[in-house]
Order: structure tokens, then sequence, then C-alpha cells
């Protein structure tokens, strides 16, 4: 149905004398119809016209349909109401079925153009839930590709874990905090201009608010998070809270060495130029080996979605004490 309106009712002429144009034309078609057909219309000299003005009315304006009374009612006068070929009207009841003919085809084209504009809103209701589904088929498939990636990559990871180490406990405890950023990159998508994105303030902010929550009375160790409203599709969404997530949790670790120290561990995200900057940083003892603390698995990780991201990631020691890691990547519009 939805298909067929514009076929049925075409555009209006943006031009109002291409309307008039098009009207007279109608009407005098109108005309020539119902002159001959007069041996059989002759006691009803209107009968024609009434829905040729609901047809102009419809097809163009509430001023076409004025037009079209105005044009009928002077060649009805003309042509086909005693005396012919004069303007005027010499019986009274042709006058009065004259008034009523103007009243009522002036009326036609005020109603007509009502149901005009809610035959448009109508139309251009159907054309928006046309692709709303669009949009939702596409953002389905987007996100079941994205699952299926996201899930070999979760397997890729528990693979490589198997074989650097045998503790069962922290490579279960790894995964689990990765499905969990996923979980909180779904979880905060947004449709904008037909792509899937991810406020960055909202998601890291969150995420660094789940972990402070994990290590209330645990450790003594303060997580803060300054993050600029920036726009990521779920792609680069995903990869950098893994990022943030891995650097904020090694940062937990193997920070601050006495578990009953205080610490600070600072992440913040920003936009410098055309590159995305998140920088996580600690106050903790630094760097004092070469060697990778623990199985050095989180930090390959890291490595390779920063590269994923085709960005750098450079972590050493802070001016201050502590280590930083700062990750420079190119942002894309989403």
């Amino acid at each position: 149905m939805e298909n067929l309106l514009p076929q049925v009712f075409p555009d209006t002429p943006r031009s109002r004398w291409a309307r008039y144009a098009l009207t007279a034309v109608i009407i005098g078609f109108t005309t020539g119809l119902r002159y001959s057909l007069e041996s059989i219309l002759g006691a009803y000299p209107f009968l024609l016209y009434i829905p040729a003005i609901f047809l102009v009315s419809l097809l163009y304006d509430r001023g076409s349909g004025y037009v079209a009374v105005v044009l009928s009612a002077i060649l009805t006068v003309y042509l086909f109401i005693e005396p012919r070929d004069a303007f005027w009207i010499e019986r009274q009841g042709d006058r009065v079925a004259f008034a009523i003919y103007i009243g009522l085809g002036f009326g036609i084209a005020a109603v007509t153009e009502k149901l005009r504009k809610t035959l448009d809103a109508l139309q251009l209701a159907w054309k928006k839930v046309d692709a709303s589904d669009r949009e939702k088929d596409l953002m389905l498939t987007e996100i079941h590709h994205r699952i299926r990636n996201d899930l070999q990559l979760i397997s890729a990871q528990l693979s490589l874990a198997a074989k650097r180490t045998g503790d069962i406990e922290a490579v279960v405890s790894g995964t689990t905090e990765r499905i969990g950023v996923l979980a909180r990159v779904y979880g905060r998508l947004r449709r904008i201009g037909g792509a899937s994105i991810v406020d960055a303030k909202e998601f890291l902010e969150s995420l660094v608010q789940d972990l402070q929550l994990g290590m209330v009375g645990v450790r003594p160790i303060l997580l803060s998070a300054e993050v600029e409203g920036v726009d990521l599709d779920m792609a680069t969404a995903t990869a950098v809270g893994t990022i943030a997530n891995e650097l904020v949790t090694n940062a937990v670790k193997y920070a601050f060495p006495n578990e009953d120290k205080s610490g600070l561990v600072r992440l913040s995200f920003r936009r410098e130029g055309a590159e995305g900057v998140l920088v996580v940083s600690d106050n903790g003892t630094g760097i004092t080996s070469t060697a990778p603390k623990g199985t050095g698995l989180g930090r390959q990780i890291v490595q390779q979605l920063a590269a994923q991201l085709r960005g750098t990631l450079d972590i050493g020691n802070g001016q201050t004490g502590g280590v930083t890691a700062t990750l420079r990547f190119p942002l894309t519009p989403p």
C-alpha cells in the first residue's frame, strides 16, 4: 500500500502556476466530456465537475481546488445553463443550485487538502517504519558479526593462556574480565546515522567504577577516570576497553607489592587532533626489571590490540614515579 501511494498520488509541482495550468487542463477535459454527454446529463450541469474538483484538490492543493471551482462555475454558466453563451442565470432554481455548487466545491477543496496531508503523513510514517526495520536488521547483522569475532578472540586468548600458564584460576579470571568488557560495550551501544557507536566517557568511566567496586575492602587503591566524550565505533570501543582493563588490572596487581599500602591508578582518555590518547598511570614502584611480571600474556594481548587499532603503546616509568602506559591510535569517524 505504501508503495502504491506515490504512484496514485504523484508529488505536487512546486510552481503554483504549474499546478493551476494542470488544473485548467483537467477542468477543460471534464468540460469536453460533459459537452459530449449533453443528451444524457442535460439536467445535471455540475455533476461531472464535483469529482474533478476532488481529484485536483487531492493531487495538488486547496488553492488548485478553488481554481477548479471558479473555472467550472464560469464554464457551466456559459455553456450549460440557460440562457446559453451568456454569463447569466435566468431561472431562480438554477441560481440556488449554482450557489449550492459553489459552497460544496469550496468545501470539497478544503476537506480534500486535509485528506491529502493525512495521506502524505501516513506515507512518511510508512517510510520511517521501513527505514527503522532495515536499520534494525543491519544492526543485528553487525552485532552478530562482532559477537562471532569477539568469541573467536576470546577463544584464541584462552588457547594462548593455556599454553603459557597452568594457573586455571588466573586464566578464568582474565577471560571473565574480558567478557565483562564486551558486555559493557554491547550494553552501551546506540545507533546514530546508521552506525553502532559507544560513548567513550560513559563506557570507560563505568569500567573504572566497576573495577573500583571489585576492590572495596580488598586493596586500599583508588582508581580515578578522566574521560572526554568521544564517540567510538563498536570494534574500537571493544579494543580500547580491553586495553584499559588490562592496564588498570596490571597496575593494581604489580605496582603495589605491599597489599596494605595505599595507591592511586589514574585513567584518562582524550582526543588530540585526529588521534585518541589513552593513558593509565600509577604511583607505585615503577619498572624494576626488564622481565615481564606474571605470564606476560596481558602485555601481549594489549600490544596485539594496539596494532589492531593501528596505534602505538608505550609503557615506561613515569616522570614522578610509578608506571605510565600511553596508547595512541587514529580516530576514524563512527
